[in-house]
């Protein structure tokens, strides 16, 4: 009983709990949705660096790619993009994954503007069923000509009603909100960090794997040089003898 109404005699004598109660249901449950896609979605970004640094450099770009897919969040497809990629220059890889970055940005704020939207609304409508009960109560004053308790209480009661559900919708959505909001650029925010390192990483890889490249005919050559000096050597020495 709310005010001697109960439940669903409040909902049905005004058209604006009836809106306030749709707000409600529809803020929840963008709510959870939102809930669930960041529970699902969520990583550690340094367990994920360091794990992925050393798969590629044990065995190299497959299995750092299969690890990277395995993982099923935002860090290991930035990972799997920019490995199935490693043969771009550093600067297409980093546009590549600057790209992949702002789309894992859109999916966190998706439905962000709805939520944002249903608190200001459901905030609103409170303030315009207030209105609505007071006029209403003003309208029974002057069909009966006085101003009792009995006359007055229905729309005094619409006004209070209102006003406290608005709220009681507005601020949890609210606050939500701000938490998905501040959600989501930490989200872009570490994956932009986790892509500068990453391939920094990749990139002194490399230049480890071309300079042991290049050091290795330098190597061979020596040694062949070595080789037929010993050999010359020892003719020598042998027709001397």
């Amino acid at each position: 009983m709310i005010l001697g109404q109960s439940l669903i005699q409040v909902f049905r004598s005004s058209i604006v709990m009836m809106l306030l109660l749709g707000c409600s249901v529809a803020a929840l449950a963008l709510i959870i949705e939102r809930l669930w896609y960041f529970a699902r979605n969520r990583f550690n970004v340094t367990k994920g660096l360091n794990q992925i640094r050393m798969i590629y450099k044990d065995t190299g770009v497959g299995p750092a790619i299969g690890y990277a897919q395995s993982m099923k969040n935002p860090l290991g497809r930035l990972f799997s993009l920019i490995l199935e990629n490693n043969q771009l220059s550093v600067d297409e890889q980093a546009d590549l994954s600057y790209g992949m970055i702002l789309d894992e940005r859109v999916k966190a704020e998706r439905f962000l503007g709805g939520i944002g939207t249903l608190a200001n609304v459901a905030t609103l409508l409170g303030l315009l069923g207030t209105v609505t009960g007071l006029i209403r109560a003003f309208q029974n004053i002057a069909l009966t000509g006085s101003g009792g308790p009995v006359v007055v209480s229905a729309g005094i009661a619409e006004a209070l009603i209102t006003t406290a559900f608005g709220l009681f919708i507005g601020i949890p959505s609210l606050l939500f909100y701000n938490y998905f909001v501040k959600k989501s650029n930490d989200i872009a925010m570490t994956l932009e960090s986790a892509q500068e390192k990453f391939m920094v990483f990749l990139e002194n890889t490399k230049q480890a794997t071309r300079e042991q490249k290049a050091r290795e005919p330098r190597i061979a050559k020596k040694v062949t040089n070595n080789n037929e000096v010993t050999t010359k050597v020892k003719e020598e020495g042998t027709w001397r003898y």
